[in-house]
């Protein structure tokens, strides 16, 4: 299967993360990809997999959201049509061409999946000034007309299917961890702690990373 990944590659987030780890597993599953992210130079190869990339054209790019140019919709359109791929995947939020993707894909005819990686804190977490919940009612409108959305809660597929995503269109894949790659090995630092049971968070303090949760 040829793939069409529209992700990120910079500044480094979830989503790079993300984006790394899922096209790595698919060319090991021996399925093409090609990487589409604005750029405006070549990423290094040591560190992304062997896969074609597009560059796409930007004014302004940070961890949050990106600003393409007047021109980058023609790229992008541009591109897809040559690549022909079977399915496109958009890892959103990247930016404006977000909303266009719906309207872009299907005059190629070509099948569009989102991964919708906006967090949600849930029930008795607040909302940092609404900007989570803001977003979410901004995408559900044009979320609609991908074919497929995935998310990793069953929250935020309850939320969305407030907001008119219909529920059957969105698929909820919760992330794991590669337990081959991270897996607990000897240590003597239960004994360092006198302690029968250690947890260990690593990650950046955000209302839906529930830590205050799990120190309860």
């Amino acid at each position: 299967m040829r793939i069409a990944w529209i992700g990120k590659k910079s500044p480094f987030c979830g989503n790079v993360t993300y984006s790394r780890e899922i096209t790595n597993a698919l060319l090991d599953r021996k399925h093409e990809v090609r990487f589409l992210h604005f750029a405006q130079e070549e990423s290094d190869p040591h560190n992304w997999p062997d896969c074609p990339e597009v560059n796409l054209p930007f004014l302004y790019k940070s961890q949050v959201y990106t600003i393409p140019t007047f021109n980058a919709t023609r790229v992008l359109t541009q591109s897809l049509r040559r690549i022909k791929p079977d399915i496109v995947h958009a890892s959103l939020t990247l930016s404006p061409l977000d909303f266009m993707l719906p309207e872009i894909c299907d005059k190629l005819n070509l099948p569009l999946i989102a991964t919708f990686h906006t967090p949600f804190a849930g029930r008795g977490a607040k909302l940092v000034s609404g900007t989570q919940l803001l977003a979410y009612q901004l995408y559900a409108p044009f979320l609609c007309n991908y074919d497929r959305v995935i998310v990793f809660s069953q929250v935020q597929r309850d939320l969305l299917a407030r907001l008119g995503v219909p529920a059957r269109n969105v698929a909820v894949i919760p992330n794991g961890v590669d337990v081959e790659k991270y897996s607990p090995g000897p240590s003597n630092i239960k004994a360092e702690f006198n302690a029968k049971r250690l947890f260990v968070y690593q990650g950046r303090l955000a209302p839906e990373k529930n830590v205050e949760q799990l120190l309860r």
